[in-house]
This record gives structure tokens, C-alpha cells and sequence, in this order.
């Protein structure tokens, strides 16, 4: 009895825990199925035709995203008089009638994302002036012009955020935005605007945000938001940005201009707040050493309402950069075609932590650019084509620098002190150029004099990127005095791992691709932290046994001549902790491939690369995962051992002895007759 009293508790909990939960998280549904918590109802996903009228009337925000619903008429929302949130994208609306929000004056948010509201804009244009709170409208994929947009929002006094982004506007006039004084964010992205009136966002004086991306902008001149926090223009055909030359402090905090086609860098305003500007992707150069101080003027030519001005910009005097610079501290200037940077252009830029010159045409450069950005703290300079980098023996602008990435190059040589003044670096990438290391060992290959770059004692860095420097390591002392965590040495020639000695306590991540001998008689052992290596393209013909007490995760062996990975029990440290392993391009035997087996039966191995591993079975080259099962017959006999040859052979020498004895039965009296004739001899008497 007790038993059963027992079992009906437990089922009784079982059927209780649910409303429980739903109780303690304010859950429930309605009869249509909409999810009901804390006055929130969401209807996403059911296919509905209309709004559901068996909802609760106090609900605040009702989300009907992803349906059906074609028209929204006053008697499907006058039930819900308390309405704040509406949304209703994803649902090919086309009317909204023009009582709609009679009974909702209370809305703040309406989502109408992805829809075709422009079918018949002018009753909805009706509709919104009973939403006198509105403050946030998404009208984004809608396919409205600006004639819609204009009718739109022309009764929406209190809206804060306004998106309209993917629609069909080509360009603004001055009255669009008219009347939109409480305008806090405004994103027009993904239009094909191509002119904006002078004007259009002088109403706007409430305007943080701004967000032209992806449209047809050919120019900004006189540029005069000075309410303005944010401004993106990526994406546009920019050729030229001009601020308005006035005193008047502008509150721009982020200018984003990338992906243009800017010739020049653009003219900010002389006193502003940007600390990140962005002007990647474009063909932005400095031009005052292709001209003199005379030919240095540039007119341009602006026509605006029928009007005709000229602005003469003397370009060389700009470089000079007489805006005030000092308050950027991320500057992206990469993918551009800068082949030099004029004096002073980096000096003014005393907050800078964040450069990055990646991708230019840069042949030189001086690191007394950086004498006044003491706060800098990441530099790139990676692909260019820079054959030499200047230092000033009394500079101490290196001293904050925890990045540093030179990377493809030409560099063929480095100031063989350079970084020992950086105490706080802790990246390096040095990445294919020509480059050496010291090393003070007597006869070492490291040792190159002044023609060597010196990282030694380098206490602070952590992650150090040689790959494709075509050195040659085989001496101890080239890490010396360093604690890297992360070594890539691929494309280098490297005589024996001794010369790494020093970085083995420390080491997580070492890459070795394409830089070992095929014979790799050296001992991992000692890389008992190692937990990412990487031996592609190395030629190897044995897997290195040293590798068994390690805790490696990550394990690359593509490219090399392995036939057999000899995986077993001697090996279960490594094969409990390893997550990935890479093992395609080897010339695997197909016969030999119980270890296979192993690691796709650990559960916890992932093998990314399993569809391209291949083996070799009579030079013939097939997929190791699904072997035609006449391999596996023919390798199970090739496989089969002692035993197997045993039994092969055995019924041959049955056969062979049965013959033997039915011949000696058949002629045995021949036998006995030419046996005796054989062994007769004659007797004296």
C-alpha cells in the first residue's frame, strides 16, 4: 500500500512541476496558442490571418512576427486599450486602416518591418496621428520613396527612433524629416540616396545617431551636425568629406567613412570629440611629394540649387592637419594607398591607442611619428611594402606598445635592439619578412652580429609569429629569457627542437608546419603544457612517441608521408584530451588502420578532415572511412598472422603426406624387391 501511495506522490509532482514553473515565470498560453507572460504576448510563428481576439485586455506588448495578418483594422486592437509594444514584422501587411489605433493612443513601439505598408501609405499615414506617444518606428523593407516617407511621418511629433532602412529612397528634401524634434536615432541604410538638401536635418536637433550606410553618397561638404554623436557613411562613393570651417564645437564621438572612394583624409572639424575614426577601403593618399607648394590648390566646383559655387582647399597645407586630432584613439586606415605620412600627422594624435596602416603602399616608416603617442598601444603595419623601419635611439614612444604586427614585408632587417624597450609587449608578428635572430652563443646560427633582431628577455611577450622568415634555428639561446605561450614557427628550417628549449615550460600553442625534417628524432616531452600543435607539411614518416604523455587538444598531421598511427593503450593520456585532429594527405595503409577505428570511437575526437582521408591499397588511393569490402577481405588475409599461414599451409602437407603414403602402398612390393636386391651381399664359407 505504501508502494502505491509512493508511486501516485510522484506521479502527482510529475504533472504538478510544469504549472509550477510556468507559475514562478509568470508563463502561460491562451486558447490560440500565443505565450502569456507579464502582461507580454507572443504570437510569432502561428500563420495567423488576424490579431487574436482571447488574449488578456491588460497586455502591454503584443509581437505577431512571422504571420499572415494582410490588414490591421481598429476592432482587432481596441481590445487591448493598455498597448504599448506592437510588433508586426514578417507578415505582408498592405492596409492599416485609418481608425486602426483609435483605441491604443498609449503606443510607444511599432514594428512594422518587412512589409508593404507603401500599397496604401496614406491611410496608414491617417493612422498614425491617433499614436501621438509613438517614440520608436521601424519602418524598415517596406518599399516606400520619400513622398511616403514624408506622409508618414508627418503627425509622428514624439518619435525618438526611426529606422528606414532597405527601402526605395533616392534622395531627401528639407522638409522630410520636418517636425521631428524629439528625433534621437535615424537610420537610412541600404536606400539609394544620392543627394541630401541642405537642411533636411537642421529640424533634427535632438539627433545623436546617424546611419547613411550602403547608398550613393558622392560627397559631404560643409558638414554642420554639431548635435551629432555618431555618423556612419560606410558604404557610400564618397570622395570627399569637408566639415564646416567654424569654431563651433561639434559632439561627434564616431565617424565611420570606410568603404568609400575618399582621395583625401577628410577635413574634420576643428574642434570636435571623435575617439574612432574609421577610413578603411579607401584610395586615400598624401600628395605633397608629387607637387610643389604652387600647384597645390584644388578648386572645386559645387553645384546646389541651381547654383553655382567654387572652394579653393589648398590640399598640402591640410596635410598639416589644422583640426584639432588630439582626442582619437582608434584610427583605421587600412586599405588605402598610402605610400608616406606627412610630419606631424601622428604627433598630434596624443590619445591614440589603436592604429592600423595594414594594407597601404607605406615603403618607410619612422617610429618618430610615434614620439607624442605615448599611449599607443597597438600598431599594424602588415602588408605593405616597407624595406625599413626607422628608430630613434633616444625614442620612448615604444614603451606602452603591447601590439605589434609588421607581417609581409620586405623587411631584411630589423635595429637589432628595437623592442627592447617595449616592457609591455606582448604580440609580435614578424611574420614573412627576411629576418634573423641574435643569439650570443659562440658558433650559433643565430648569431649574425648587427644584422640580427634580438628578442631575448622579453618578459612581457606571450604570442611571437616567425612563420616564413626562412630562418634557420638549431641554436638554445634565441628565446632566451622570454615566457611564450604561443610560438608559430612554419616555414622556417628548424635542425633540432633543442633550439626551443627554452620556450618548453611555457608553451600552449606551437606551430611547425613545413619546417621540420622528415626524421623527427627530437622529444616533445618536455611541452607538457602544449595543448595546440600543429605538424603539417613536414614529411614525416613516424608518428613522434613522444607525444604520448601529453594533454594535447588540438593535433594537425596533414601533409605528411605517415602509413600508421600507432594508437593504443600506451597512448590513453593524449587520446582522453585531444578534441581535433587533421589527418589528410598521408598515405595511410589501408590494411593498418585499427587506430582509425580508435579515434572514432572515442566520442570526444572530432576529425574535421575525415571525408579527405585517404590510404593505400596496391598503390591505389581510397577513402579510409568506406573501404569496399573487397579490401577488407583481402586485408584480413593479408593481416591474418601465424595462425593464418598455419592454416593455410597445414591442409597442403595433409594432402601431400596422404599422396605419399597411397603411392608406398601401391608399389610396396617393388619396393621390398629392389630394397632386398640393394642390401644383398655375398657370405664366405
Amino acid at each position: 500500500m505504501a508502494i502505491v501511495s509512493l508511486w501516485i506522490l510522484l506521479g502527482c509532482m510529475y504533472l504538478i512541476l510544469p504549472c509550477c514553473k510556468n507559475a514562478i515565470e509568470g508563463q502561460h498560453f491562451s486558447q490560440s496558442g500565443c505565450k502569456l507572460s507579464y502582461r507580454i504576448a507572443d504570437c510569432s510563428h502561428f500563420q495567423l490571418t488576424s490579431v487574436p481576439k482571447d488574449l488578456p485586455n491588460d497586455i502591454e506588448e503584443l509581437v505577431l512576427v512571422f504571420n499572415n495578418i494582410k490588414r490591421i483594422t481598429r476592432p482587432s486592437l481596441s481590445l487591448y486599450p493598455d498597448l504599448k509594444s506592437l510588433s508586426l514584422q514578417f507578415n505582408g501587411l498592405e492596409l492599416i486602416e485609418s481608425d486602426t489605433f483609435q483605441g491604443t493612443k498609449g503606443l510607444e513601439s511599432l514594428s512594422l518591418q518587412d512589409n508593404s505598408i507603401s500599397t496604401d501609405y496614406i491611410q496608414a499615414s491617417e493612422a498614425f496621428r491617433f499614436i501621438p506617444s509613438l517614440k520608436k518606428l521601424d519602418l524598415s523593407r517596406n518599399g516606400l520613396n520619400m513622398n511616403m516617407v514624408t506622409a508618414l511621418l508627418r503627425n509622428l511629433k514624439s518619435l525618438e527612433y526611426l529606422s528606414l532602412d532597405n527601402n526605395m529612397i533616392m534622395r531627401l528634401e528639407d522638409s522630410v524629416f520636418a517636425g521631428l524634434h524629439e528625433l534621437k536615432q535615424l537610420s537610412l541604410q541600404r536606400n539609394y540616396i544620392y543627394e541630401i538638401e541642405t537642411g533636411t536635418f537642421d529640424h533634427l536637433v535632438k539627433l545623436k545617431t546617424l546611419n547613411l550606410a550602403f547608398n550613393s553618397l558622392p560627397c559631404i561638404v560643409d558638414f554642420s551636425l554639431t548635435q551629432l554623436q555618431t555618423l556612419n557613411l560606410s558604404f557610400n562613393q564618397l570622395e570627399w568629406f569637408q566639415s564646416m570651417e567654424n569654431d563651433v564645437e561639434f559632439q561627434l564621438e564616431l565617424l565611420d567613412i570606410s568603404h568609400n572612394m575618399l582621395l583625401f583624409f577628410p577635413l574634420l572639424p576643428r574642434l570636435h570629440h571623435i575617439h574612432k575614426l574609421l577610413l578603411s577601403e579607401n584610395r586615400m593618399r598624401f600628395y605633397a611629394d608629387l607637387f610643389d607648394a604652387i600647384s597645390s590648390t584644388v578648386d572645386f566646383l559645387i553645384i546646389e540649387n541651381n547654383s553655382t559655387n567654387i572652394s579653393s582647399i589648398n590640399l598640402w597645407e591640410e596635410e598639416k592637419i589644422t583640426s584639432n586630432i588630439s582626442t582619437i584613439q582608434y584610427l583605421d586606415m587600412s586599405h588605402n594607398h598610402f605610400t608616406y605620412l606627412p610630419d606631424g600627422f601622428i604627433e598630434k594624435m596624443t590619445s591614440l591607442i589603436e592604429l592600423k596602416l595594414d594594407w597601404n603602399c607605406l615603403e618607410t616608416f619612422s617610429i618618430s611619428h610615434l614620439e607624442n603617442a605615448s599611449s599607443l598601444a597597438e600598431l599594424d603595419l602588415s602588408y605593405n611594402k616597407i624595406s625599413e623601419l626607422k628608430i630613434n635611439n633616444h625614442s620612448q614612444s615604444f614603451l606602452g606598445l603591447r601590439y605589434f604586427n609588421v607581417s609581409r614585408n620586405d623587411l631584411q632587417m630589423l635595429p637589432r635592439h628595437i623592442f627592447s624597450g617595449m616592457n609591455g609587449l606582448r604580440t609580435l608578428d614578424l611574420s614573412h619578412n627576411r629576418l634573423k635572430l641574435c643569439c650570443s652563443q659562440v658558433g650559433a646560427v643565430g648569431v649574425h652580429g648587427n644584422d640580427c633582431v634580438d628578442i631575448r628577455h622579453l618578459t612581457a611577450l606571450k604570442n611571437l609569429y616567425l612563420s616564413g622568415c626562412g630562418m634557420v634555428l638549431d641554436a638554445q639561446c634565441n628565446f632566451y629569457g622570454t615566457t611564450l605561450t604561443h610560438l608559430d614557427l612554419s616555414d622556417n628550417h628548424i635542425q633540432s627542437l633543442s633550439s626551443l628549449q627554452d620556450t618548453s615550460r611555457t608553451l600552449l600553442f606551437l606551430s611547425l608546419r613545413n619546417s621540420l625534417p622528415s626524421n623527427l628524432s627530437d622529444v616533445f616531452s618536455t611541452y607538457q603544457n602544449l595543448r595546440y600543435l600543429d605538424l603539417s607539411e613536414n614529411n614525416l614518416t613516424n608518428f613522434p612517441r613522444s607525444l604520448t604523455g601529453l594533454t594535447l587538444k588540438f593535433l594537425d598531421l596533414r601533409k605528411n608521408n605517415l602509413t600508421f598511427l600507432p594508437l593504443y593503450d600506451r597512448y590513453e593520456n593524449l587520446l582522453k584530451t585531444l578534441n581535433v585532429v587533421y589527418l589528410s594527405k598521408n598515405p595511410f595503409d589501408c590494411c593498418e588502420l585499427s587506430w582509425l577505428d580508435v579515434l572514432r570511437k572515442s566520442g570526444s575526437i572530432n576529425i574535421p578532415d575525415l571525408l579527405h582521408v585517404t590510404c593505400n591499397f596496391s598503390h591505389h588511393f581510397m577513402s579510409a572511412q568506406d573501404l569496399p569490402l573487397d579490401v577488407l577481405h583481402s586485408c584480413q588475409w593479408k593481416t591474418g598472422g601465424t595462425l593464418l599461414y598455419l592454416l593455410l599451409t597445414l591442409p597442403i602437407c595433409v594432402t601431400f603426406l596422404v599422396a605419399l603414403l597411397l603411392v608406398i602402398l601401391t608399389f610396396k612390393d617393388l619396393f621390398l624387391q629392389a630394397l632386398k636386391r640393394c642390401c644383398r651381399r655375398s657370405t664366405g664359407y
